[in-house]
């Protein structure tokens, strides 16, 4: 099966204040990242997961609002980006204790993305990481896995976030 190697228009969705609702934004992010079978290692995948998580549950339990998360692929990289309501100041990285129970977040972003940022937005702040081609060799030999990209049906099903019939996320496995 070939790569995409263009870029592909961005997907957006938006995640409920609930903090409950992260896990199932992060497995959506894996789904579409799949579903366009872009040349990613699982490890960049895996690393991809993490990162969308860690974006998404900040913005969900800092604001208690909810947030609009946008996933685009350039034809290198897979960018996340997270628009908050939240007005507080931009994030960046503070020193963390080695006991202290958060606050790792971002130090994770800033150590696996290939670059990450922020911006203030109109109505908040936007929160942005890149994940795919860089320069450095390869954290593991597996291969991308191109070779377990979805059907047609699974792509719509995992753009819309609905699975083919039960109204839930397609299962990756």
């Amino acid at each position: 099966m070939p790569y995409l190697t263009t870029a592909l228009d961005p997907s957006s969705f938006r995640v409920p204040s609930d903090i409950a609702a992260v896990p199932g934004a992060r497995r959506r992010v894996v789904a579409l990242v799949r579903g366009w079978c872009v040349p990613l290692t699982e490890d960049d995948v895996e690393t991809l997961e993490l990162l969308a998580g860690e974006v998404i549950g900040n913005a969900v339990a800092h604001t208690r609002k909810g947030c609009q998360v946008s996933v685009g692929w350039n034809g290198a990289r897979v960018r996340l980006e997270v628009e908050d309501s939240g007005r507080d100041l931009l994030p960046v990285q503070a020193p963390v204790g080695p006991d202290a129970e958060g606050g790792r977040g971002l130090q994770l972003v800033a150590a696996l993305a290939q670059a990450w940022g922020s911006r203030p937005t109109t109505y908040g702040k936007s929160v942005w990481f890149e994940v795919g081609a860089s320069s450095s060799p390869p954290r593991s030999s597996h291969p991308p896995y191109a070779s377990t990209c979805l059907s047609g049906a699974a792509q719509r099903a995992a753009a819309t976030g609905r699975g083919p019939r039960t109204g839930s996320l397609p299962q990756i496995t």
